[in-house]
């Protein structure tokens, strides 16, 4: 009898396998107005990316020391995600926006354009999406990936923000889920 389950069950996979698919292009949501990124899976609940010095961190930005160091909330326009800072004594540039550094087999920080701070030449600022309110990036092949990594800094509780394409899962870093507040 176990045979026989055990023979339908591939044949029943074996068909649905040769079966034709139907495709069906993934449905992608973007958030409207004005929002925060959260991190979660480091702190008991989400906390903020934030943005000092052209890089991205997250944790309380009162407790980081930069030269500008502020929170941002953002906007998505047209897959990409500009920031405006929430600190009222900083401005950021209006072109200031989230990028990753998609670099094969290598884990980068995460930064941000403009403000008079070098982009690196391999930096990505566009192809972003939210599926639901979760961010991935898209590349040229249409893969979605969302390969956000934190690593501790010597400030308890702060982070700092990478992008993972080597799939390593390297120690000292933590695999977050990055969604919209919205």
């Amino acid at each position: 009898m176990k045979f026989h389950l055990f023979a339908a069950t591939l044949a029943w996979a074996a068909h649905a396998m040769a079966a034709p698919s139907i495709s069906k292009e993934l449905e992608k949501r973007y958030p409207t107005g004005s929002f925060t990124l959260l991190a979660y899976g480091v702190a008991n609940s989400a906390v903020n990316v934030f943005y000092s010095d052209g890089l991205a961190y997250v944790g309380d930005a009162s407790k980081w020391e930069g030269s500008v160091t502020t929170d941002v909330t953002f906007a998505f326009t047209d897959t990409r995600l500009y920031a405006t800072a929430t600190n009222t004594d900083i401005t950021l540039d209006d072109d200031t926006t989230l990028y990753i550094r998609p670099t094969a087999n290598q884990i980068l920080t995460v930064g941000f354009t403009g403000n008079d701070i070098e982009t690196p030449s391999d930096a990505a600022a566009d192809n972003f999406l939210f599926y639901g309110r979760y961010l991935m990036w898209q590349d040229e092949g249409g893969a979605l990936s969302d390969s956000f990594r934190l690593k501790e800094t010597n400030v308890t509780g702060i982070y700092q923000l990478y992008w993972d394409t080597s799939i390593l899962y390297p120690p000292g870093f933590v695999s977050p889920v990055v969604k919209s507040s919205v």
